[in-house]
């Protein structure tokens, strides 16, 4: 949420959120809706967490249904394709500060 409300002013922010497709189920999406998140956020499903293995962001060790599934991890990409930022966490109960995201895009 403090994510959310500091970065609300950044009208052309685009944030793509990509799921294991093991991810995405009737929790998920309602869980997404309740929080308003479907209005601001792109969702792409990765079949077989391909893109997931590509990027080497897999969970190694994943319990059972967590198979699949990445480290939550945040690209910050500009207009010119350029990375401005990558954060890649190993405990999901830990977020990126938002001043990090914020001060990486006013670079």
């Amino acid at each position: 949420m403090e994510l959310r409300k500091a970065l609300e002013d950044q009208k052309d922010l685009v944030i793509v959120y990509v799921m294991a497709d093991n991810q995405v189920n009737a929790k998920s999406l309602r869980f997404l809706d309740e929080m308003g998140l479907r209005q601001r956020i792109r969702f792409a499903v990765d079949p077989g967490s391909k893109a997931i293995d590509r990027l080497g962001l897999r969970k190694q060790d994943a319990e059972l249904m967590e198979a699949g599934v990445p480290h939550p991890t945040t690209y910050l990409i500009d207009r010119d394709g350029r990375v401005r930022l990558v954060d890649v966490r190993r405990d999901y109960h830990i977020w990126i500060d938002p001043s990090v995201i914020v001060a990486a895009l006013s670079d």
